[in-house]
C-alpha cells in the first residue's frame, strides 16, 4: 500500500511538467535508463527526477506528455498521461453519465497504469459539491474526496 501511494504522489506531481524542467539524466543509474530506452524508443524530451527509491521520467510520445516510474532494479513500476473525457472506456463513460446524470465532468482525466490496473482519476461536480473520483476500466467508482462549494 505503501508503495501504491507513492507512486500515486509522484505521479500527481509528474503531472505537472514545469516542477521537473530542466532536469537531466545525470543522477540516473544506467539500469534504469536502459530499461527506459527499450520501453520508450520513440520518446523525446525526457527530464528526470529522483525520489526515494524511484526514478520518474516525463516526456512526449506521439504528441502526448507520458510519465513513467521506474525503481531501482529498472523495472517500469507504472505510467500516467492526462486523457480526455471521451477517450475513456466506454462501459466507465455509461457508468458515469448513468451515477452522475446532473453533474458536470471534468475535461480530462489522469490515466494511471500501476502492477497491471488501469485507474482513471478525474473530477464531477454539482452546483453544491465536486467529487474527486478513481474509476476502473470496469466501470466501478470511488469517491477519493468531497469538496462542498460555498
Amino acid at each position: 500500500m505503501k508503495k501504491l501511494v507513492t507512486v500515486l504522489t509522484a505521479a500527481v506531481l509528474l503531472f505537472s511538467t514545469s516542477a521537473f524542467a530542466g532536469q537531466g539524466d545525470s543522477n540516473v543509474s544506467p539500469r534504469v535508463k536502459s530499461a527506459f530506452l527499450t520501453d520508450f524508443a520513440r520518446a523525446s524530451g525526457v527530464t528526470w527526477e529522483r525520489t526515494n527509491d524511484f526514478y520518474f521520467a516525463t516526456f512526449n510520445m506521439n504528441n502526448v506528455e507520458v510519465n513513467a516510474a521506474y525503481n531501482e532494479q529498472g523495472e517500469l513500476v507504472g505510467t500516467s498521461r492526462s486523457v480526455e473525457i471521451d477517450q475513456l472506456p466506454m462501459n466507465l463513460s455509461l457508468a458515469l453519465s448513468k451515477r452522475y446524470e446532473g453533474y458536470t465532468t471534468s475535461k480530462k482525466a489522469l490515466e494511471l497504469n500501476f502492477e497491471g490496473d488501469t485507474r482513471y482519476y478525474l473530477t464531477v461536480a454539482n452546483d453544491k459539491i465536486a467529487l474527486k473520483l478513481k474509476c476502473s476500466t470496469s466501470g466501478t467508482m470511488e469517491v477519493e474526496r468531497k469538496i462542498r462549494k460555498l
